[in-house]
C-alpha cells in the first residue's frame, strides 16, 4: 500500500541521518550533567521563594528545555554544537515554552475546579474518562516540542498547529515513534542485563552513571529523529514525497 511504502522510504533516510548526527554529536550526553546541576539549584531556590517558588521553578524548567531544544536544531541544520550554542541556548524559547506551560496549567487548574469534581462523582467511570482525557491531550500534543523551535507561533498557536500536524499526520508520527520507544525500552533491559552480568547493578554510583550516560545519548537520538521526521511531515505531502521520489529515481 502507498502509506506503508511512503513510511518506509521516509524513515530510511532519517535512520541514517540520525545515527551519523547522535554518533557525530555523542558528547551531547555531558549536558546532562549541567541541567542536573541547574535543575537542583533552580529548585533549591524554589523551595525558599515561597510563593513565587512556583514561577522560579517554571521559569528554570522552560530555559532548560529552551537549551536543549536550541541544541538538538543546530545539531539537525548544523551538525554541531558549541558552547556558545549552550550558553545562548537558555533564552531562546524561554518565553515560548513558559507561556505554554502558563497555558497547561490554567486548564489543568479548570479541570481540577469544575470538571474533576463531576468526573469524579460518577466513580469509575468519570476517572476513566479523565485518563482518557489526559492520554488524548499527550497524543495530539506530542509534538509541541519540534512545533516550538521548527515553526515560528506562540503559545495558544502551537497548541493549535500541534493538533492539526497530528490529525493529519497521526499514522506517519506515530510508527516511528512507538518503534523509536520499543528500541529505548529494548536498550534499558540490555542495560540492567548488563550491569547485574558484571555485578554493578547495585551500586547507586556507577548504576546512576552509566545510565544517565545511555539514557541521554538514546534521548538524543529520538529528538534528533523526531526533528528530522517532523520536518519532513510538516513541509511535504504524501504524495508530493512519492513524487519527488519518482522524478529522482
Amino acid at each position: 500500500m502507498n502509506f506503508i511504502s511512503d513510511i518506509i522510504q521516509t524513515n530510511k533516510s532519517i535512520v541514517i541521518k540520525s545515527s551519523k548526527l547522535a554518533i557525530n554529536n555523542w558528547k551531547i550526553f555531558l549536558v546532562g550533567i549541567a541541567y542536573s546541576i541547574l535543575s537542583f539549584v533552580v529548585w533549591t531556590i524554589a523551595s525558599y521563594a515561597w510563593i513565587l517558588g512556583g514561577i522560579i521553578a517554571a521559569i528554570g524548567q522552560s530555559a532548560i528545555i529552551s537549551n536543549y531544544l536550541y541544541l538538538i536544531e543546530n545539531i539537525i541544520n548544523y551538525d554541531k554544537f558549541s558552547l556558545e550554542d549552550f550558553k545562548r541556548g537558555f533564552q531562546v524559547y524561554l518565553w515560548r515554552i513558559y507561556s505554554i506551560f502558563i497555558i497547561f496549567f490554567i486548564v489543568n487548574l479548570g479541570m481540577s475546579l469544575f470538571l474533576d469534581p463531576i468526573l469524579y462523582s460518577i466513580g469509575i467511570l468519570g476517572v476513566s474518562l479523565r485518563l482518557i482525557i489526559n492520554i488524548a491531550a499527550l497524543i495530539m500534543l506530542n509534538t509541541i516540542p519540534e512545533v516550538i523551535y521548527q515553526k515560528h507561533y506562540d503559545r495558544l498557536d502551537i497548541i493549535r498547529y500541534s493538533f492539526e500536524f497530528i490529525k493529519d499526520n497521526w499514522l506517519e508520527w506515530f510508527l516511528p515513534n512507538v518503534f523509536i520507544a520499543a528500541i529505548a525500552y529494548l536498550v534499558h533491559i540490555m542495560t540492567s542485563r548488563a550491569l547485574i552480568s558484571v555485578g554493578l547493578y547495585y551500586n547507586p554510583v556507577v548504576s546512576t552513571v552509566v545510565r544517565a550516560i545511555i539514557y541521554q545519548l538514546i534521548l538524543a537520538y529520538a529528538m534528533i529523529y523526531r526533528g528530522q521526521l517532523f520536518n519532513i511531515l510538516s513541509t511535504s505531502t504524501r504524495r508530493k514525497r512519492m513524487f519527488m521520489r519518482n522524478m529522482y529515481k
